[in-house]
């Protein structure tokens, strides 16, 4: 066998073996520093990406960034997720459905969605929702800041958030989907005490 065909098969299985991780990083849970049930969410602060997102969310006039906690909502239900990752397109229409629930039971000023897309930069985070014609803020974090506030979690990863007392706490912390989104909706206003 030729050097050149040797090295082409090493690089081969190198990049298999690099596509098997990413396939493998939804599962593999999160990390130590995650925030957990019961702990503080990051104070990390998002650009405000516009004048609909700023409505949505509740967010003063005069802000340019805000934190999770300036979210004017009980309730934040954040998506770390990646235009790359095949299980977040799989779990996408769940999660616009879930948001539709929110909207049509009349909760939409009780809980809001947003989503968090590590290494994404604006034109991934731009495909993603129109691709899936996405209605609640997607924020990039293409230099991972948030990613590693929230203990570099795989993809897609859900927190919910209590904002409460000028502070905001996680009150779930779950890596892959959710599964039904009336069911979830029903375990967020459970866990929200939104009854």
């Amino acid at each position: 066998m030729s050097e050149s065909l040797m090295m082409a098969g090493k690089r081969m299985s190198g990049l298999m073996g690099l596509c098997l991780l990413l396939l493998a990083v939804p599962f593999m849970g999160y990390a130590a520093d995650t925030p957990a049930q019961g702990d503080l969410f990051p104070g990390e602060t998002l650009v405000v990406p516009g004048e609909d997102a700023r409505t949505y969310l509740g967010l003063k006039q005069d802000t340019g960034t805000f934190s999770i906690a300036d979210i004017d909502a009980e309730l934040v239900l954040v998506e770390i997720f990646s235009m790359y990752c095949p299980y977040c397109q799989k779990e996408a229409p769940e999660v616009n459905r879930l948001h539709d629930l929110i909207r049509d039971r009349g909760l939409g000023e009780r809980i809001k969605i947003i989503g968090i897309a590590p290494g994404n930069s604006d034109y991934e985070v731009g495909v993603f929702r129109s691709k899936f014609s996405i209605e609640f803020p997607l924020f990039p974090d293409a230099d991972f800041v948030w990613h590693k506030c929230v203990g570099e979690v795989g993809t897609p990863y859900f927190f919910v958030v209590e904002n409460k007392d000028g502070g905001s706490r996680v009150l779930y912390s779950e890596v892959g989907g959710f599964g039904s989104a009336e069911e979830f909706l029903g375990k967020v206003l459970e866990m929200g005490n939104l009854h």
